[in-house]
């Protein structure tokens, strides 16, 4: 079963990560709901849980693959730590899936991680992440759609597409959720699993998502013990 963190009395960064192949739904969805665990957390508990930033290689209007543009409100270079980075979904350009093209993101990932940094995609978003590298021989998953592709470009990585959520890594650090609305299992399983119950209770505020992020936390639960057993 996921290790609960330590708790901590300052906020957990994150890192919504934002190149020009990102997908705008994904992006401000991922950091609609742990920007909104950010208030409730600061209004009820008075000490907020998250940090939510979304960053990239400049600040500023950056325009994503869809044409809508984001505000990048930190540079990457900027950062010297992370508690948590997110890589949202990506949509090739007419020739797929070029390796290479976001070295300095890479790079920085590649620092984060070592600094003890969460790193987690969302549905093709695994494509960025597994330039690093750190993903080689850990079980992951991506969009049913992308997986004869990503497997092809990255061999090393052995992918579930079945599933919603895959956690690896030695500290179970590396986290990918697979195809279409699925970001929202990894969204629910990070407040529960950073923020807390009594955090994810108030932000889940209905019996409907109460269900939902039992069943995620209780799907990924049995994940890591097939993969452990």
């Amino acid at each position: 079963m996921p290790r609960r963190p330590a708790p901590r009395l300052t906020p957990r960064h994150i890192s919504v990560v934002a190149v020009a192949n990102s997908t705008a739904s994904t992006l401000f969805g991922i950091f609609d709901v742990l920007a909104y665990v950010e208030r409730q957390s600061l209004s009820s508990a008075g000490s907020a849980a998250f940090h939510v930033e979304i960053v990239g290689e400049a600040t500023g209007p950056l325009a994503l693959a869809s044409g809508v543009t984001v505000e990048v409100q930190r540079a990457i270079e900027t950062i010297d730590a992370s508690d948590i980075l997110i890589v949202p979904s990506v949509v090739f350009g007419p020739d797929g899936w070029k390796t290479g093209r976001y070295p300095r993101v890479i790079d920085w990932i590649g620092r984060m991680h070592e600094g003890g940094a969460t790193l987690c995609s969302a549905c093709q978003g695994l494509f960025l992440l597994a330039e690093t590298g750190l993903f080689d021989g850990r079980d992951a998953t991506v969009h049913y759609n992308a997986a004869e592709i990503f497997a092809a470009t990255y061999p090393a990585i052995p992918i579930h597409p079945e599933r919603p959520l895959m956690i690896s890594g030695a500290r179970e650090e590396l986290l990918s959720s697979g195809a279409s609305v699925a970001w929202h299992d990894l969204a629910l399983h990070l407040v529960a699993r950073y923020a807390g119950s009594p955090c994810s209770g108030t932000t889940r505020g209905s019996a409907r998502m109460s269900f939902s992020a039992a069943r995620v936390i209780t799907a990924t639960r049995k994940s890591v013990a097939r993969r452990n057993g």
